[in-house]
């Protein structure tokens, strides 16, 4: 049994359609469409990338966003030699054991192709570009890999445009190089190819755009390509073919600078803790802030100059030694399964543009950051971001929809439960057995509402979860403003923060 991950970078489920989209409206027909599967958190490529590898959230693996801070230092998830300096090549970048770690220890191997950005093209494929196994990132061949075949391949294709956009060769380039693997010889028990459209395109243009559509139309015939093969051939050898994505995307629909508004307030706010900066930040759709000596005095001041910002989310921080958030009024970041050592000390989603106005759109969200507003744009607690495509097709699943919740951290442990793997300890997802063939499905599943919320003054925060199998799942979040301000104590069950 072999396995095919095809990742469609930022695809939205609900953008799937018969004239757009034919080779994935056809094997959502054929396979198996998981229903409500969903991102990690925050739902940013780097994390996604990192989930994807590992099977666990941000806080087995500890790439908590896409830029975030080590040791006073801004980190740019981008780079794998910023990456790196987290740890090694070896270890320590991330934290959680990853799928080619687990193939390579057991003598398989892992192909790997992509077209994302340098860290994570590192992070998805961790731990089989070290081991020797085929990595082909497109931007620069050789950057990751002595393996014969790539050093065989790199001569044959010219050089890529560079930052190319929208990216249609850059995609184009990777069905090619699977091709060409193919060519080669067998292919190892898994492949992983990443296509960075539609989300590059989506970040220029927007969901709804013509140019949108046509990059979208031109993603799905790539797809295609390799969906004919498996049709024609590789179905009957045995291989599973994969269609996912690692999130989803909201529309920019209002910006905000939170660096501007703390510094406006007196507060000593920069990108790095260096002598004259009290705390540093990281913004997009998440907003990280790390406190020098982790001092709760200014956080709590900082979060009570934010907390009547009509662009203020639900807000998190880490939590104390009696398992306390360590600011009042916010949940703690293990409520949505990013608790780890390299977490901001306050961090706090931007809002949904719906909740102050009506006239938005439904996907419209506040934005810190460089894209123009009406754009696409991730990394939030939104349904929009969080939702994420997923199909399975092949001899080891049968067809049909699972309606039940499953997220990105379950492939792991369903490809390797498959191939007979141990599954690593850092795992959090869970093996999907309702798609296996031999389970008879009646559409029945004992999901149980494990909403979080949190109230104070004249606001209520909620994390809308649902707890199905022994796993948490993320729907979504919202801010409700309450007609009778409360106090300023923390109107929450405290057993309801438990995660």
């Amino acid at each position: 049994m072999k396995f095919i991950i095809v990742m469609l970078d930022g695809l939205r489920p609900d953008q799937l359609d018969e004239a757009v989209t034919p080779n994935l409206a056809e094997l959502s027909k054929i396979g198996l469409r998981l229903a409500r599967h969903t991102s990690s958190f925050p739902s940013e490529t780097r994390v996604s990338s990192a989930a994807l590898a590992t099977g666990g959230h941000s806080s087995a693996h500890g790439i908590i966003g896409n830029r975030f801070l080590a040791n006073g230092r801004s980190i740019d998830g981008s780079s794998l030699s910023a990456l790196l300096r987290l740890g090694s090549e070896r270890g320590g970048v991330l934290t959680a054991t990853a799928i080619g770690e687990v193939l390579a220890a057991h003598g398989r191997a892992m192909l790997s192709i992509g077209s994302q950005s340098q860290g994570s093209f590192g992070l998805s494929s961790w731990g089989s570009w070290q081991a020797g196994a085929p990595a082909y990132w497109v931007h620069d061949p050789l950057k990751f890999s002595n393996n014969a075949a790539v050093r065989r391949i790199a001569p044959t294709f010219p050089m890529l445009p560079p930052d190319e956009g929208p990216a249609r060769a850059t995609i184009e380039r990777v069905v090619d190089l699977f091709f060409s693997f193919l060519k080669e010889g067998t292919l190892p028990e898994v492949s992983l190819l990443w296509l960075s459209e539609p989300d590059i395109t989506y970040h220029m243009f927007g969901l709804q755009h013509r140019t949108a559509r046509e990059v979208l139309h031109e993603v799905d015939r790539q797809f295609g390509r390799i969906f004919a093969w498996w049709s024609e051939k590789g179905e009957r050898e045995g291989v599973q073919l994969i269609a996912a994505s690692d999130h989803g995307h909201a529309i920019i629909g209002e910006k905000v600078s939170v660096l501007k508004h703390l510094q406006r307030s007196g507060f000593k706010v920069g990108y790095e803790l260096t002598p004259d900066v009290d705390a540093a930040i990281t913004a997009q759709r998440v907003v990280n802030i790390w406190a020098r000596d982790r001092e709760s005095h200014l956080l709590t001041e900082m979060y009570h100059s934010l907390s009547e910002e009509p662009w203020l989310g639900v807000a998190f921080s880490r939590q104390t030694s009696d398992g306390s958030p360590l600011i009042a009024s916010t949940l703690p970041l293990s409520a949505v399964m990013a608790e780890h050592p390299r977490s901001a000390d306050l961090s706090f989603v931007l809002a949904d543009c719906g909740a102050e106005s009506r006239r938005a759109s439904p996907d419209a969200v506040y934005y810190d950051g460089t894209y123009p507003i009406g754009v696409g744009m991730h990394g939030g607690l939104s349904a929009h971001e969080l939702s994420s495509l997923c199909i399975l097709a092949g001899d080891a699943f049968r067809s049909g929809v699972v309606a039940a919740p499953t997220s990105i951290v379950d492939l792991v442990p369903t490809i390797l439960s498959s191939l007979r793997l141990p599954l690593p300890s850092t795992v959090h997802g869970r093996i999907i057995d309702e798609a296996l063939p031999d389970r008879e499905d009646g559409g029945q599943y004992d999901v149980e509402d494990a909403s979080v919320s949190i109230a104070c003054s004249a606001r209520r925060s909620t994390v809308f979860r649902e707890l199905y199998r022994q796993r948490l799942y993320l729907r979504g979040a919202a801010v409700t403003r309450l007609a009778q301000p409360k106090n300023d104590r923390p109107d929450a069950d405290p057993t309801e923060l438990k995660a």
